[in-house]
């Protein structure tokens, strides 16, 4: 199973539930329709409050934003066997050209960030 992320980033000026609503009720299903029978599992995520994990400490680095540089984090799940025809429909140049068209009505697309992540399980903090 390959795990893969996009980060995106709403367009300058775009009130955030005004992005959250247009990528979840018109991007999504637009992108369904052309690759939703290849994945598995898709979940977005959209960070807020985020700050300086070390603010405060001595080992703080100076001059750092704190501010979410990422309206939306979104993970999919697409099983090995999958993955070429994936590649081969983002390639298609009308599910581009449609996609494009629709990014650049509610995100910043030179912001927009995607790949592969490998995802760990196990023992973690409580364990």
């Amino acid at each position: 199973m390959k795990k893969m992320i996009v980060l995106l980033k709403k367009k300058e000026g775009m009130p955030f539930q005004e992005f959250k609503d247009y990528y979840e009720k018109v991007h999504v299903p637009l992108c369904a329709e052309w690759i939703g029978h290849l994945i598995q599992d898709f979940r977005r995520f959209y960070p807020k409050d985020l700050g300086n994990l070390y603010r405060g400490r001595p080992d703080e680095a100076d001059g750092r934003d704190c501010g979410t540089h990422y309206d939306a984090i979104a993970v999919y799940s697409v099983k090995d066997e999958d993955f070429d025809e994936l590649m081969r429909i983002g390639q298609n140049r009308e599910f581009q050209s449609l996609i494009t068209e629709d990014e650049e009505r509610f995100c910043d697309r030179t912001a927009t960030l995607e790949g592969s992540a490998e995802e760990f399980s196990g023992l973690g903090i409580n364990g």
